[in-house]
């Protein structure tokens, strides 16, 4: 018989932190099992945003969990490698766009056109709005306030509800304080 979501969640967090119990782990994992378990984002888009998330912040353990339940979900090993290497285009983005923002007005002229190659974001093998939650989801996490927007307002576009959006940040926050808390302990 196959686990549940929630048995999957706990067998992770039991891996992870063992009998872990300060105040601040309690917090992190009630956020965690609320937004795996319960979220609006569909199953197959959570573990897909948890994939490009967790693969974005090194965290091998969440990369196992999502990877091992999208295939339960009959995911395509195309859509669970492109999850993944969504952390690659938008490192390099996320990375590019910052700097752009640090920028003086006066100097951005110099800087009309990125010249980087996104080819990748055309045909998304997850389709146009699983790939831009993804983006959306690691643009939360490398903290890139211009194409958080921009991501946000193509969710938006693709008429993606706000409860989503809002989750999908939701879900990058625990995951960067979780893995956080994971380092803390030496993991």
């Amino acid at each position: 018989m196959s686990q549940s979501i929630n048995e999957k969640v706990e067998s992770f967090l039991m891996q992870e932190f063992g009998d872990h119990q300060t105040s601040i782990f309690r917090d992190l994992m009630m956020n965690f099992r609320k937004i795996m378990e319960e979220s609006p984002l569909s199953e197959m888009d959570r573990f897909l945003n948890l994939l490009a998330i967790a693969t974005t912040l090194e965290n091998k353990g969440a990369m196992e969990l999502a990877e091992n339940h999208l295939k339960t979900l009959d995911a395509t090993q195309e859509q669970i490698l492109e999850a993944k290497e969504v952390a690659g285009i938008m490192g390099m983005m996320n990375t590019y766009y910052k700097f752009r923002g640090y920028l003086a007005p006066e100097a951005t002229p110099n800087f009309q056109r990125a010249g980087l190659r996104m080819q990748s974001l055309m045909k998304p093998q997850n389709g146009k709005e699983r790939f831009e939650m993804m983006a959306f989801s690691v643009s939360v996490v490398n903290g890139c306030p211009s194409c958080v927007g921009s991501h946000e307002r193509a969710l938006a576009g693709l008429g993606v509800e706000s409860e989503k959006i809002h989750d999908l940040a939701r879900l990058a926050s625990v995951m960067k304080g979780l893995t956080a808390l994971r380092t803390a302990h030496g993991k």
